[in-house]
């Protein structure tokens, strides 16, 4: 296919993915009435829980959001005819960094959380992407998803491709990015290893005394209850699927896989932790063998998503570095199938955040391509030495 042709297809598919998310965009907001669309689900879905965790903070009650019963009860006044359940699960750090977004009305406080998270995920990747970010990732179904239910995602992928980014040039900004990754402690545990591994000592302790200080922080403002109610989440983790109305099947990882293979519980926790192993060990030795910051980023976000026995469809953003690293570097492939496959794994990954968030298949076939994609950049890396 010429330039021309190329450019063609791709203006073609810009176009389809803008009409579809706005013919999305109508569509619930015709069938959403006094806020609450006909599912029972409130405006912007699971924002909801970040804005009532903050307003429980304006209250003086940061610890009632750890509180089920309250949590909930708030939700559903707020906005009234709402039938889903949106516990609070993440650390008082978080709860009090989203504090000032609860004094704002509620529309209001989801457009500056959601142009935040857009513009620090675009602008984390554009140095990994040459300084251009293609329409590819701006338009990504994982960007899209964690809009319109004003979650996460693009902070996380935008604190963990800043901070790789950054490494060589700020270490101590670097560090501190990757440290807030300990806002969603499961996505924190590879960080630190790959710091050590990399020889970045003083991003390392910048991540340490960051988290310290913000913790430090969460406990001088919020009072030692919020922390007490964190820690019980974390030591009864079945708690936070069982409070939550969200299907367990729909959780993308390999402990969920091997669950609806038919394992138990048992052997599914051997072959999440082997994974997760994999993964790291991978992690670890692309770091070692390449100094390419898009390379080290795309590597550390799917093998974080692989380490996590918890996440969610929209957690699966942090993909996003190495689709646009697949994608670009497939036409260096050596062979025809090996392109081929590459941008294949690229497009399922691509494709994955949407095709979960709105299903729970029988077989959580989510893990599967985190791992395609683990293993697909460390082949790269291998043919390429």
């Amino acid at each position: 296919m010429n330039l021309s042709g190329a450019a063609a297809v791709r203006h073609g598919v810009t176009a389809v993915l803008i009409g579809l998310y706005a013919a999305f965009v109508l569509t619930a907001a015709q069938t959403t009435h006094h806020g609450v669309a006909l599912g029972g689900a409130p405006l912007f879905y699971d924002f909801e829980a970040f804005y009532e965790a903050g307003r429980f903070v304006l209250r003086g009650d940061a610890a009632g959001a750890y509180n089920d019963a309250r949590m909930i009860a708030a939700e559903h006044a707020a906005f009234p005819g709402m039938t889903l359940k949106l516990p609070w699960n993440y650390p008082p750090t978080l709860q009090l960094l989203l504090t000032p977004l609860a004094a704002l009305p509620y529309v209001l406080a989801w457009l500056v959380w959601s142009v935040g998270g857009y513009a620090a995920f675009v602008l984390t990747l554009r140095p990994l992407a040459g300084g251009r970010v293609p329409a590819l990732l701006l338009l990504a179904p994982a960007a899209a998803v964690n809009l319109f239910f004003g979650q996460n995602g693009l902070y996380t992928v935008a604190l963990l491709a800043g901070g790789v980014g950054l490494l060589d040039r700020r270490p101590l900004t670097a560090g501190v990015l990757l440290g807030l990754l300990a806002c969603k402690p499961q996505f924190a545990v590879l960080a630190p290893l790959l710091l050590m591994i990399g020889g970045h000592w003083r991003a390392l302790a910048a991540a340490a005394a960051s988290q310290a200080l913000l913790a430090g922080g969460a406990l001088l403002l919020l009072g030692p209850d919020p922390w007490v109610g964190f820690i019980d989440r974390m030591l009864h983790p079945m708690s936070v699927i069982r409070s939550s109305s969200s299907d367990w099947r729909a959780v993308p990882s390999l402990m969920t896989f091997a669950r609806t293979c038919g394992l138990g519980p048992g052997p599914a926790a051997l072959a999440h932790w082997t994974g997760a192993a994999v993964a790291a060990l991978t992690a670890l030795w692309v770091w070692r063998r390449s100094p390419d910051p898009a390379l080290r980023a795309a590597t550390a976000g799917a093998a974080t998503v692989l380490i996590s026995p918890y996440l969610r469809a929209y957690d699966l953003a942090l993909l996003a570095p190495a689709v646009g690293w697949l994608w670009g570097h497939a036409r260096l492939s050596p062979s025809r199938p090996e392109k081929v496959l590459q941008q294949l794994i690229a497009v399922l990954a691509w494709v994955a955040p949407a095709l979960l968030m709105f299903s729970s298949p029988q077989i959580q076939y989510g893990a599967l391509i985190s791992l395609a994609v683990v293993l697909a950049l460390a082949r790269r890396l291998h043919r390429s030495a």
